[in-house]
């Protein structure tokens, strides 16, 4: 049985993650919880409030770069090490709540997530404007380090931060979404793609 708010958000987002926000009935969450419905609405009386702290939680706090990454990195080699590290794992953890062993047509964690994202984006009331300033932090992220390394000659002089920044960027978001639609993010391959485009930055 559910007894705290954070385990009502974590089995709520099982729920989400799994069916649409319009099917994913409190009785539904309530069964995932252990819990009555109205237990469920001790903590959140409308679903959209429940719906919005979930995505609060998995969204906009887990995708946060400062709660995704070591930002301890000296050198754009050791940030590129940090960034798989910490995307590594963030799915990690999120696949100890959605338990990709039991997923109809074997559809990956990756194929969930990106799911209850698009989720977000339709129900979540100015989402748009925080998913842009998520993704702006990232891009910051990128070109800060980026620019670092250019100025202490680790990297080429001519290069174009933002657009290396952009490259990094795209590379990690399309594989991420493409291979969601097949067995997941591989990470093998994303780090592999991140070395070769060093390489090509590298002084």
């Amino acid at each position: 049985m559910i007894t705290n708010r954070d385990e009502v958000l974590d089995n709520a987002f099982r729920v989400f993650v799994r069916m649409n926000y319009e099917k994913a009935s409190f009785t539904e969450i309530a069964k995932a919880c252990g819990l009555s419905r109205a237990g469920i609405i001790y903590y959140f009386p409308y679903k959209q409030d429940l719906f919005m702290a979930v995505a609060d939680k998995f969204v906009f706090r887990a995708q946060q770069p400062e709660n995704k990454f070591d930002l301890t990195a000296g050198t754009l080699a050791e940030f590129i090490e940090q960034y798989i590290q910490g995307v590594t794992t963030t799915m990690k953890r999120i696949k100890l709540l959605v338990d990709e062993d039991h997923t109809p047509n074997d559809c990956s964690l990756n194929f969930y997530y990106y799911n209850f994202f698009a989720q977000v984006r339709m129900y979540y009331p100015n989402a748009q404007q925080k998913i842009a300033r998520l993704y702006e932090q990232e891009f910051r992220l990128w070109a800060d380090v980026i620019q670092r390394a250019k100025d202490s000659g680790e990297l080429r002089p001519d290069t174009d931060v933002r657009k290396s920044a952009v490259l990094f960027r795209q590379t990690f978001m399309g594989m991420g979404y493409e291979h969601s639609f097949l067995n997941g993010l591989d990470i093998a391959q994303l780090t592999e793609t991140f070395h070769y485009i060093y390489s090509l930055l590298k002084a």
